[in-house]
């Protein structure tokens, strides 16, 4: 096998690695639980909602979004219409 063939192999290789974590980051999503300042919280029940990969990004750089242990809250009501956030610098 020549240099040439070997590194189109490495490439293509590289290519379909790279086109695979695009596919994973765009379907997957997170549990972000809310706030426990909630009514059903009294009961024990934690409610959360699915946020996609993008948006935890999002949320993660503006502090929208905390881990306590092994779960993610979101610190802010995401039921609220979605703007602009200041930037925390």
């Amino acid at each position: 096998m020549s240099e040439s063939v070997h590194q189109n192999v490495v490439a293509i290789g590289l290519l379909v690695l790279a086109a695979l974590f695009l596919v994973l980051g765009a379907v997957r999503t997170y549990k972000v639980y809310d706030n426990d300042d909630n009514d059903f919280a009294a009961f024990g029940l934690l409610t959360f909602n699915r946020v996609s990969d993008r948006h935890l990004v999002e949320d993660a750089t503006f502090s929208g979004v905390v881990r306590k242990g092994d779960k993610l809250y979101s610190t802010y009501d995401r039921m609220q219409p979605r703007g602009k956030k200041a930037c925390p610098t």
